[in-house]
């Protein structure tokens, strides 16, 4: 056997996010299986069903530290080449006649994954004031005469000003292209010789569409564009109801989980930024279509769009390369609001249809910040209040009307499942909760897609119980469990009679790991372990987040905050309880304590039903005071401390009979570790 065959490579699959090593010559679909990804494959590998299809990502990845090609899989063979060139696959492969000869970073489209990857979107139902930039006004003008001189955009122009008193309007291209063509239509004829037309005016300046006759479709589309998922609201633009809510995967997370991921991949190859650009572009495109086709309509029925993103996302959306954002001073190409066609972008929206982001604060507080606080409202508010979206860079607000402060802190992707190793998104199979019994340290758990906890005494578990891996609030729930029953010490170190007094501690050396999942109850046949860098790595990521918050309190000289607000799909899952004794958020009364949805994606939608909120936006986002956590003096400090469970000095008495008693009221430092700790 020469040494390629006894090679190993590494295989990584998304949007899951797993990874692992793979012998080579593996077939794909039984690799992919072992990884804990079910592909759809109806006919068992024989190569007759074609749901088994994965797209071999080509380039150099250096935050995974491979490079992947084509050819890292074995060449089709006859029967995978005719059904190919049968069913126009393009460069897609079939996993069960592939072989692993090389490393991978694959995609496995939705319609291939067995377990589809949970998007939160929906809406949250608001009160909102509708007055949107584009309005819809019936009109009748007087046929063309040959004693009158003017033209047809003229007499519109005089019926819209009597009519209406819409004066000094333009008229966009596409709709004067149109402008005959309707008035001449037999639907635009009225009693008298005279013509109706329905005309969309954008913003009481510019006329962007003109229908024969009398019409009711105005729709407008609410856009977040998230790092992980997109997610998209298409709205009626006379009455504000939500017609239909879509969202999907960020097509983006090919090119790196995290921002500056993508920043990176920008930057070290030459197409980077157009190819996340177009597949940015190309997700709005079907989101629209998805959610249009729920109401029977199609994308051109559209006429106005807000869109929200952190400052990178809408950097990509407009084709801007965010390389200086990857570095101090972190400059944006602009900060301001952005108005532009949809045509501009390549959008199949209606010909005129118009575009507007949200303006961004900073240079990592970006619009879908100023979206969170346009839903959330702390600025009106006599409470002090705390906004958090919880993601790979969160970014948080922190005041009431008299004052509001701003920070962003590179949390990274643990709380999304990366860099822990059975990490996972949520999606069927997730372990999402947990609880240790504190006298056995005995785990149970619950799954994505299995309603019944799971306990060790489980047997006989069906498919949808199995778990696979650990998605975010997972893991949140089992580093805090595991602090809370004694397996943890504070400083987050596996404490040292944990072995002895727990059979699922499994010790190698200095290193420790907590047994959740064993293998008899995984998807996979393996155990799903919990290990002491997951541990760090969530350590990390809640340090940053809390040392961002504890910077925010100083800067306004408050103790403590009135009500805390988790925003983002993340945010949605996360339990406020295991949230507060992991030390992720500071001290506040649970019951004040909720997670609010996708409060960037309402903060769009809000924007796109009323156009003064537009002007609010813009307002806000100079009226915020940022804090650059990057250049703060008391950051470091205020991170180190954050890294104990919960904290290393804060106290938190509203956690009082569920804390260890010395963590309730005695704010104190951790003691210095000695050289003997383990």
């Amino acid at each position: 056997m020469t040494a390629s065959q006894n090679a190993q490579h590494q295989v990584i699959l998304l949007p899951s996010g797993r990874r692992g090593a793979v012998a080579h010559g593996a077939n794909l679909l039984e690799a992919c299986r072992a990884l804990g990804v079910e592909l759809e494959s109806i006919c068992g590998g024989r190569q007759t069903c074609g749901k088994c299809q994965v797209i071999v990502e080509e380039g150099t990845y250096p935050k995974h530290g491979l490079t992947s090609a084509a050819d890292h899989l074995s060449p089709p063979g006859e029967v995978e080449a005719d059904y190919a060139a049968k069913n126009l696959l393009g460069t897609r492969r079939l996993a069960c006649a592939a072989e692993v000869v090389g490393d991978l970073l694959l995609s496995v489209p939705e319609e291939s994954q067995a377990r589809k990857q949970i998007v939160a979107k929906a809406a949250t139902d608001r009160v909102i004031d509708v007055q949107p930039a584009v309005r819809q006004v019936y009109v009748v003008i007087v046929s063309a005469d040959l004693g009158d001189d003017r033209g047809d955009w003229e007499r519109l122009q005089e019926a819209l000003a009597e009519q209406w008193s819409l004066a000094g309007l333009t008229i966009d291209l596409p709709a004067l292209r149109n402008l005959q063509a309707a008035l001449r239509d037999p639907a635009a004829q009225v009693p008298g010789g005279r013509r109706g037309l329905t005309v969309a005016v954008w913003q009481e300046r510019e006329v962007v569409r003109v229908l024969p006759g009398y019409a009711e479709g105005l729709y407008g589309l609410a856009v977040d564009i998230g790092s992980t998922t997109i997610v998209a609201h298409l709205c009626d633009l006379r009455t504000g109801a939500l017609a239909a809510t879509e969202a999907m995967m960020n097509p983006q997370v090919r090119y790196g989980e995290d921002l500056m991921s993508r920043v990176s991949y920008g930057m070290m190859e030459p197409q980077g930024v157009e190819r996340m650009h177009r597949a940015v572009l190309r997700a709005v495109t079907e989101l629209a279509e998805k959610a249009c086709a729920r109401i029977g309509q199609t994308p051109e029925c559209i006429l106005d769009a807000v869109l929200v993103g952190n400052t990178i996302m809408i950097h990509l959306l407009l084709g801007i390369d965010p390389v200086e954002l990857g570095g101090a001073p972190f400059a944006l190409a602009t900060a301001g609001a952005v108005d532009l066609r949809a045509r501009d972008l390549g959008l199949a929206f209606a010909p005129s249809a118009r575009l507007h982001t949200l303006p961004c604060i900073a240079g990592h507080v970006g619009a879908d910040h100023v979206g969170v606080l346009l839903a959330e409202a702390p600025q009106q508010q006599d409470e002090m209040a705390l906004v958090v979206d919880v993601g790979t860079n969160a970014e948080m607000s922190l005041g009431n009307r008299n004052r509001l402060v701003c920070a962003s802190s590179p949390t990274g992707p643990a709380f999304e499942g990366a860099q822990i190793a059975h990490g996972q998104r949520a999606a069927p199979g997730a372990i999402e909760r947990v609880r240790i019994d504190a006298a056995t340290l005995e785990p149970r758990y619950r799954v994505i897609g299995h309603e019944a906890w799971i306990d060790p005494s489980s047997s006989d578990l069906p498919a949808s119980a199995r778990a696979t891996g650990i998605c975010g609030s997972g893991i949140i729930e089992i580093v805090a469990q595991m602090y809370l029953t004694g397996i943890l010490r504070a400083d987050g170190r596996f404490a040292d009679d944990a072995g002895q007094r727990c059979r699922r501690v499994r010790t190698h050396g200095r290193a420790a790991a907590y047994v959740l999942a064993e293998a008899g109850q995984t998807a996979t046949g393996k155990d799903i372990v919990v290990t002491q860098n997951d541990v760090r790595a969530i350590q990390l990521a809640k340090g940053a987040l809390y040392a961002g918050v504890k910077l925010l309190m100083e800067h306004l000289g408050v103790r403590r905050v009135d009500r805390i607000a988790l925003a983002g799909a993340f945010g949605s899952y996360i339990d406020p309880q295991h949230a507060m004794i992991l030390g992720m958020i500071p001290d506040c009364d649970l019951e004040r304590v909720r997670a609010v949805g996708n409060a960037a994606g309402d903060g769009a939608r809000i924007a796109l039903l009323n156009r003064g909120q537009r002007l609010e936006a813009a307002r806000l986002a100079r009226w915020v005071e940022h804090v650059q956590t990057a250049t703060e003096p008391g950051f470091q400090q205020a991170f180190v401390e954050a890294m104990a469970l919960p904290h290393a000095a804060d106290a938190f008495p509203h956690l009082e009979g569920i804390l260890p008693q010395a963590k309730i009221n005695e704010p104190r430092r951790l003691r210095r570790r000695s050289s003997k700790t383990g």
